[in-house]
Parts: C-alpha cells; structure tokens; sequence
C-alpha cells in the first residue's frame, strides 16, 4: 500500500508540473494574463531578454534561501521537477504552437477567449495536483505555506497576498497587469484547498 501512495504522488506531482508547464503556455500565446509567478518570470524574461525557463530557475533559486532555512521538510523531488521543468516546458510548447498552430487561434474571436478559458481551468488543476502531491514545494510556493505555519492564518488569503506582492514585482518590470492575472491570484489558493480535500481521501484510499 505504501509503494502505490507513493507512486500515486509522484504521478500526481510530475502531471501536475507537465500541466501546468503545458497549460502556461497557451495562456501566453492567448494574451489574457498567467499565473502571478509567471507573469513576475515572463516580465523579468521580456526585461532581460533570458528564455522564461532560465528566469524561472533564477527566481526560484532565490527563493530556496528561505526555504532552506525555515521550509527544509517542503523540499523534495517536486522541489527540483517545479524549478527546472515548467518554464523550459512552456518554452518548448510555445516553440511547437508557433509552428504548428496558426495564429489565428489566439488571435481571433471566440478562438482565442476559448483557449485562455480552457487553459486557465486546466492551468489551476494541475497547480492544484501538483501542491497536493506532497512530493516537495517550489521554493515559489513554499513561502506562503510556511508564513501560513507558522503565523496560523490561513493559506488562501497568505496565498493571495503573496500573488499580489509578486504582481507588483512583474508591474515594476514592465508587464501589463491584465484580467486573467488578478483571476488567478483570487483562484489559486481556493483550488488549492478543494482539490487538496479530494486528494487526501484518495491517499487515505490507498492507506
């Protein structure tokens, strides 16, 4: 039983990561907004001129100095798979749609609000699978949990308050503040939760 939970997480954790790396990049090419973490990633991308994985490495790297310090038990294999994988995934994704799928697609109506509607939906269940893996936090995603621990408020409002301080950072390097962004700052944290709930019964399934 206990090797099938731990397959189960790891299946869990690197579909989560895939998706999301996947789902992000529709999200890009359709123009609405992303995630906080990548609007932050592909502002400072467009500002440096570094690909969205390498910049997504960077920022990550930095934030693993805290997590080190207070969140070592958050650190696992997903740790790694999140910091390395998602941004060079959205990478090659978007290399593929560029040749493969015409422009139209995220260019014109009602193409292009399907494609953000559809992405988005799937962007915040792999986030949300891949966070309750418990196979280990991005260092991204660590900070709100462990402010959460350890102060006792809860995890939904740490974590949209930790999207907005990142959106700000992606403001200040230049990037457009649009309406997907601030919908996955208010989502994100209550995903989390809900699908975290459906999770946990199917680990304690295969207890």
């Amino acid at each position: 039983m206990a090797e099938r939970k731990t397959i189960w997480k790891m299946t869990c954790m690197l579909s989560g990561i895939f998706g999301m790396g996947i789902f992000l990049s529709f999200l890009l090419k359709a123009g609405y907004g992303t995630d906080t973490s990548a609007f932050m990633n592909s502002s400072l991308s467009a500002r440096t001129g570094l690909s969205l994985g390498t910049v997504m490495v960077t920022t990550n790297a930095l934030f693993l100095i805290p997590q080190l310090i207070w969140g070592r038990k958050l650190i696992g294999p997903g740790t790694i798979a999140n910091m390395t994988l998602i941004g060079y995934t959205s990478d090659l994704c978007t290399m593929l749609e560029n040749r493969y799928i015409p422009a139209e697609v995220f260019q014109n109506q009602p193409y292009r609000a399907a494609v953000f509607a559809a992405a988005l939906a799937l962007f915040l269940i792999s986030a949300a699978v891949y966070m309750n893996a418990e196979a280990g936090l991005a260092p991204f995603d660590s900070i709100p949990v462990m402010v959460s621990s350890r102060t006792g408020l809860p995890f939904f409002l740490v974590r949209m308050f930790w999207d907005f301080a990142v959106t700000a950072v992606g403001v200040a390097a230049g990037g457009h503040l649009t309406a997907g962004t601030i919908i996955l700052a208010f989502t994100v944290g209550p995903s989390v939760g809900w699908i975290g709930r459906m999770m946990r019964r199917r680990a304690e399934a295969l207890s």
